[in-house]
């Protein structure tokens, strides 16, 4: 059994990379992800411009997959995947049974028909292959700041345009589904659930919408030069108060008990 390797300082990695609210949910997932074994050969679902991946892992994966082909650009630059693949979740160029880990963070809530997903991952996974994917649950929308501001003071019909908008224009999530429907999807496409972590607590969700207007300049450097931060080194130095100030969100997390954002591992099995 070949596992896969993690960095370390997950945290500053992210902040001198990308924006303070990608940042933050992205380190607790790294965080998670980090208590399970990744075995070779390894497919990120959904790679997208592999940050994710670079600021993880210590190695090199496998594959990665994504329908966007500017996205691998930016993937390929930072040379964290052995081979990168231009396509969707349900069509994958590869054989049956090839893979021993597939992972997905934050993509599968974003595709419209989930089936057809789950099916091909149960395909091109090996026996006893474990799939962990990371998706929102039916809280996360309603925990972001505005949603609960405008909720509290009685403008419900606000409150849920302001939802909406965010699905729409910043998130374009096609599912909010809670633990037990996630499961029951993965269930139904022959994979057994070994686990289940929810996490992304009310005050992350609160912090992450609140940042969301500071990202705005990142989204400018990333379409101008393909990347969120364009002096990274800089940026670890002026963001170092907030690491100091952070660094402890992962052991905060363990104390609360509402959470917008789950972590499932499941197993392939037998198709139903």
């Amino acid at each position: 059994m070949i596992l896969m390797k993690f960095k370390k300082d997950i945290l500053l990695r992210y902040l001198s990379l990308a924006p303070l609210a990608l940042a933050f949910e992205r380190y607790l997932e790294c965080q998670i992800f980090m208590e399970k074994s990744f075995e070779h050969p390894v497919l990120d679902l959904g790679c997208g411009d592999g940050l994710f991946a670079y600021v993880l892992f210590d190695e090199k994966i496998d594959t990665g997959i994504d329908p966007n082909s500017n996205e691998l650009r930016r993937a390929a630059n930072l040379g964290i995947y052995c081979e990168l693949i231009e396509c969707t979740g349900d069509k994958i160029p590869k054989p049956d049974s090839i893979y021993k880990t597939v992972f997905s963070n934050s993509v599968i809530e974003h595709i419209s028909n989930l089936d057809p997903v789950f099916l091909e991952i149960h395909r091109i996974l090996k026996p006893e292959g474990r799939f962990y994917f990371s998706v929102p649950t039916e809280n996360f929308d309603h925990y972001t700041w505005g949603n609960r501001i405008l909720s509290s003071f009685g403008f419900r019909h606000m409150a849920l345009k302001y939802r909406e908008f965010c699905n729409k224009k910043i998130w374009h999530h096609s599912h909010y589904l809670s633990p037990s429907q996630w499961k029951s999807i993965a269930e139904k496409n022959g994979f057994d659930i070994v686990e289940s972590r929810l996490y992304d607590s009310k005050k992350i969700c609160f912090l992450n919408n609140f940042f969301y207007p500071f990202g705005l300049l990142g989204r400018v450097n990333k379409f101008l030069v393909n990347r969120w931060i364009i002096f990274p080194r800089i940026r670890q130095v002026l963001i170092y108060p907030f690491f100091l100030i952070f660094r402890n969100l992962y052991e905060e997390e363990k104390t609360q008990d509402h959470f917008g954002l789950v972590l499932i591992v499941a197993e392939k099995g037998d198709v139903k």
